[in-house]
């Protein structure tokens, strides 16, 4: 019995070595020949790597539909992954990593930068 409850607590513990915990924070609204944008920054204190994607439209454009957002490593290693992105009426930011990281969906409400697991 006492095995059994080592393992499965092993188990969670290696599942949620896995997942996000960390930092969202975007720039202020730019613009381009294309329009507006703002860059998503991501820090993930398990590892200490950060990643940057562009928000086309910025978060204003992602409040009735997901907008997809590219994200690329700025630390060492190189890791690329795609991620939705929206930001709800009561002003929560929320992400949905599609898998990357072994995370699902995570969120904060309020300003950013704000810190959230997923």
């Amino acid at each position: 019995m006492k095995f059994t409850a080592v393992l499965a607590t092993v188990a969670a513990l290696a599942g949620s070595a896995n997942a996000f915990y960390g930092q969202m924070a975007a720039s202020a609204y730019e613009l381009n020949e294309g329009g507006n944008y703002q860059v998503i920054y991501l820090t993930d204190y398990n590892t200490g790597s950060t990643y940057q994607g562009t928000l086309y439209g910025g978060f204003n454009a992602c409040t009735s539909t997901e907008c997809n957002v590219g994200f690329y490593e700025t630390s060492p290693g190189g890791y690329d992954f795609t991620a939705a992105m929206w930001r709800t009426s009561d002003g929560c930011h929320n992400i949905d990593f599609n898998g990357a990281f072994s995370a699902g969906h995570g969120y904060c409400c309020g300003s950013l930068p704000c810190d959230f697991s997923a």
